[in-house]
Parts: C-alpha cells; structure tokens; sequence
C-alpha cells in the first residue's frame, strides 16, 4: 500500500515536473523584476503592508496557525481549485515573485544578508511547496493536454489532492513553524 502510494506519488511528481520548472523560472523573473524594478512597482505596497499588518500582533500560536492555513488556502487554490487553464499558477508565480523582489529591494535598514537570512531557513520548505503547487496547478490547467498521459480532469484533482496531502501541507507546516520561531523565542527568552 505505502509502496503504491509513494510511487503514484513520485509518478505525479514526475509528470509535472515541466510544470515545476516553469514556475520556478516564472518566480525567479517576478523575484529579480521584484527587485531590478523595485522603484517602478510602488503598486505593491499597499500588498506587503496589508499582509505584514494581518500577522503583526499575533501571538506565537496564532501567528503560526494562521500562517499555516493562509498559505494552505493560496496553495490549494491555485494547485487544486482554481487552475483556469494554468493562468491562475502563473499569477500566483508571479505576483509572489514581484513581491519578494520588491520587499528586499525596499526594506530599508536590512542588509540582503539579514534578508537571506529571515527568508531562507522557512523558504527552504515554502518554496518548494509553492513550486509544486504552481507546478501541478499548470499541469493541470495546461499540461495534461500535452503530456503523454492524458487523463481526465477529476483524475488530475485527484492526484492533486495526493500531492497536496502528502507533499505540499507538511511543508507548509515546517515552513510555519520556523518562521515562527521568533515569537516563541521572544515568549521563552522574554
């Protein structure tokens, strides 16, 4: 049973693989675009405020709670609910990416070496689990159209579910946790 389900896994996994690697280079142009263009995308200030304000003066198991299920619902829209013929993925790749890009060109008093180092100890788990989501969310809007595998449209929501349960929410929840782990050092160390 495990060995089935890790396979059919892996085999979803493989299948969307172009997908993952479109939304990695869409990311990555909305991230440097984010940040070549930053003075020309004022736009996505309110954005940013309106984001860091809904987190703000959460206590530690509220901030990861509602994270966690933020990033839950933005994944499992674009990868399971609403792929719209893949478009919706790409929106998502890139408005996340332009949002990162803008938010380390812009903070002020941070270094891009005190930015790396908030972001990347969560984003090793976020970011794949976004990849993935966009990934498959284009292999299902677009991709299985052109994939050697054609099948029908509820069978790729149902692989999508398992990728989602098994791959996509516990990274989600690690990334969660870790960034985190500043308020709850904060409750520990006063």
């Amino acid at each position: 049973m495990i060995r089935r389900l890790t396979t059919m896994i892996a085999g979803n996994l493989h299948q969307a693989r172009c997908g993952m690697l479109a939304a990695f280079v869409v990311y990555a142009a909305g991230a440097v675009a984010g940040w070549w263009f930053a003075d020309a995308l004022d736009v996505l200030q309110p954005a940013a405020e309106g984001l860091a304000a809904a987190f703000r003066d959460k206590g530690p198991v509220d901030f990861i709670a509602s994270l966690f299920l933020h990033n839950l619902a933005a994944t499992y829209i674009t990868m399971c609910l609403v792929t719209l013929w893949g478009l919706v993925p790409l929106a998502a790749a890139v408005g996340n990416g332009l949002l990162l890009g803008w938010v380390v060109a812009t903070v002020t008093g941070t270094s891009l070496s005190t930015a790396a180092a908030l972001l990347v100890p969560h984003g090793l788990f976020e970011w794949p689990a976004m990849l993935i989501a966009w990934g498959v969310g284009l292999w299902r809007g677009v991709g299985y159209r052109f994939g050697p595998h054609p099948a029908r449209y509820i069978d790729r929501w149902k692989q999508a579910n398992l990728l989602y349960v098994s791959i996509v929410l516990p990274l989600l929840l690690i990334a969660a946790l870790i960034e985190g782990r500043g308020r709850i050092l904060a409750i520990v160390f006063g």
